[in-house]
């Protein structure tokens, strides 16, 4: 493995963790195809995409962790989504990372092809209402059998793909209609729980390289604190139509490569 492997690593790890804490992506987002095409573009070594979603994984966890703290620092967190979006995809995300390792890479592919197209999908639906925009944390009303129905299949797709916590703040604010701030904060509290589930579903499974995964952790943990300082000074209309870009721009480049495979 060339040190120039690694400080792409690094760099693009930054890079999906600044998008953890501005918009709550999770990093898989961005990483998963990033570590999927861009090293072989650059003259590297390429990497599978079971390593890479194994080094996702792993990114999704230490980012959400870093940057869902920041966030609960400023009143962004709401414990009842936090709770049963966490629990429901944590089960969801072990059976995932456990069943990841009897998966086919174009399987993996294909179906990170399918999530970005709902998540775009969902966002063309309407979303939260000014008036519920302004909503406080403490008044805002989490119906806790379409959480747990949403957080459990989305749950599952982060445990096989080390990506696809993205799903949540588009399902929350278009489908719950949460507040585009409380849905990015507790999305990523949630990323922390599902994304060590799903973690230890890979490590188990022999699916985790050490020393890849170390340098994407450290690029990660860094990209999340300037993220989520940089969250605060953006409204919450720039903050979606950033999302929805970024998964625009994403899906257009997967389904690119899977049409011409």
């Amino acid at each position: 493995m060339s040190n120039g492997l690694l400080l792409t690593l690094f760099a693009l790890a930054g890079l999906a963790g600044f998008g953890a804490g501005f918009i709550g992506l999770g990093g898989g987002l961005l990483l998963f195809p990033l570590l999927l095409y861009l090293p072989p573009y650059l003259g590297l070594e390429a990497i599978d995409a079971k390593t890479v979603a194994a080094l996702v994984i792993s990114q999704v966890f230490f980012a959400g962790l870093i940057g869902g703290a920041a966030h609960w620092r400023k009143g962004r967190v709401h414990k009842k989504l936090t709770l049963v979006g966490a629990i429901s995809s944590a089960l969801g995300s072990f059976m995932g990372g456990v069943a990841s390792k009897w998966v086919t890479e174009w399987s993996l592919l294909f179906l990170f092809g399918i999530v970005t197209i709902i998540a775009a999908a969902v966002m063309f639906l309407p979303g939260p209402s000014g008036e519920q925009e302004q909503a406080s944390v403490e008044r805002v009303i989490v119906p806790s059998f379409a959480l747990a129905a949403i957080s459990f299949p989305v749950g599952i797709v982060v445990g096989l793909l080390g990506a696809g916590n993205f799903l949540f703040v588009p399902l929350f604010i278009y489908i719950l209609k949460i507040p585009t701030r409380i849905t990015i904060g507790s999305s990523l509290a949630i990323h922390v729980l599902n994304g060590f589930s799903g973690f230890i579903g890979k490590l188990i499974t022999g699916q985790v390289p050490f020393l890849m995964t170390v340098v994407v952790i450290l690029g990660a943990s860094l990209g999340a604190i300037v993220g989520e300082k940089s969250h605060s000074r953006a409204s919450p209309q720039i903050l979606r139509f950033a999302y929805a870009g970024v998964i625009a721009i994403v899906a257009l480049r997967v389904w690119i490569s899977l049409l011409s495979s």
